[in-house]
């Protein structure tokens, strides 16, 4: 007799693992599936820190779902003793009229985000460790925080298990079949499991044949991020570093998050639009380039002055783009019963609470064209 679940959750990245933490805290009969460790270096999720941020560049269709994700950590943070959330603001530079800069200015505005503009002189001023030319400009926001990653998506499957979820780890679906009353999951070990719904949340995987719909749609990419140290003497001047965006005049998008734990000192600074090549999971835990990392350390030099140019340390992340950058969540059409997420492209982490939420009131019977519109699969259909 095939045990039964009345929810599967497959993926526990960031959003898998926010998916079975809100389906577990509204119903019983819950499992997650995840095809390779707690840690998996091979996805999206792991490491040491995020950035949470609300004036949002990218476009205020993602207000509603930034404000729930905001509510959604706090929650989390309350559940656990260690800090999860670190205060750090978040600083975006950009040349005057810059997209990243008059999109975030504009998101604020519709979304009454407090914030401050500031010129490159006032950046100076505030942020001694950071260079900006005259031609520069910066929104500062308060509210905006780093994320302690890999601690948070643990303390999400933590808080699943409070509240009854089963997990199992090393469980990989090979097929999906429809049945009567149901789905059927056939496992590599050649277990099976029957559920009511499912939710693949798999990252660049949700591209193979257990989803036709996405076929031809997402790009897994393989993207470096670069550790930094402190010069001797000087750690005292990154006190009040925040998480920050920094906007190059050729359109190089540069990120970065302060240091929140003695695991990885100093600042971690990555491209998020740049150095992006086609995954390739035989070679993604091979070293970062020389040529990579001798382009991040030449703008370390020129943007972080009181850094040590040439990284310390780096290692490979995923990405997983879509066409237009924006996620996609759906409901398999040859699958019914089956949801599928892709946080996609670099920036979905922050949503996780979110997109949990959503995913878990759709399996609940809330429609995800009525929750979230803007990330239909329906988007790209001419």
């Amino acid at each position: 007799m095939l045990k039964t679940y009345s929810a599967v959750v497959v993926g526990l990245g960031v959003v898998g693992s926010a998916t079975l933490w809100r389906l577990a805290q509204q119903q019983q009969g819950v499992l997650g599936l995840e095809a390779r460790a707690p840690i998996n270096l091979y996805g999206s999720s792991y490491g040491g820190s995020r950035i949470f941020r609300q004036a949002y560049w990218e476009g205020s269709d993602y207000l509603p779902l930034l404000a729930e994700a905001d509510l959604g950590w706090r929650e989390l943070q309350a559940s656990c003793h260690r800090p999860l959330l670190h205060r750090s603001g978040g600083l975006f530079v950009g040349p005057i009229r810059s997209g990243v800069i008059s999109g975030s200015v504009a998101t604020a505005k519709a979304g009454n985000i407090a914030h401050q503009c500031l010129t490159a002189a006032e950046v100076e001023a505030r942020f001694p460790v950071f260079r900006a030319d005259e031609h520069m400009e910066a929104v500062f926001e308060k509210g905006a925080f780093t994320i302690a990653a890999d601690d948070a998506r643990l303390q999400m499957l933590n808080q699943a298990v409070a509240h009854g979820a089963e997990i199992r780890f090393g469980s990989t679906v090979q097929e999906i079949t429809l049945v009567s009353d149901g789905l059927v999951l056939r496992l590599a070990d050649g277990q099976q499991v029957r559920t009511q719904k499912l939710v693949l949340a798999t990252g660049a995987s949700l591209a193979d044949a257990l989803i036709p719909d996405l076929v031809g749609l997402l790009q897994p990419r393989s993207v470096p991020i670069y550790w930094c140290a402190f010069k001797p003497g000087v750690e005292h001047r990154f006190s009040n570093f925040p998480a920050f965006l920094y906007e190059l005049e050729d359109g190089r998008l540069l990120y970065g998050t302060p240091q929140i734990d003695n695991a990885e000192p100093g600042i971690k600074i990555g491209f998020h639009n740049h150095q992006q090549s086609a995954l390739d999971l035989g070679t993604q835990l091979e070293p970062v380039s020389d040529v990579q990392i001798a382009e991040m350390s030449a703008c370390v030099d020129r943007i972080f002055p009181d850094l040590i140019a040439h990284p310390y340390a780096s290692r490979k992340c995923v990405y997983t783009l879509t066409p237009d950058e924006a996620f996609i969540l759906g409901e398999s059409k040859e699958l019914p019963g089956v949801f599928y997420v892709s946080a996609c492209s670099g920036h979905g982490f922050k949503f996780a609470p979110a997109l949990g939420g959503c995913l878990a009131r759709a399996i609940a019977g809330q429609s995800l064209q009525v929750q979230v519109p803007a990330f239909s699969r329906q988007r790209f259909a001419h």
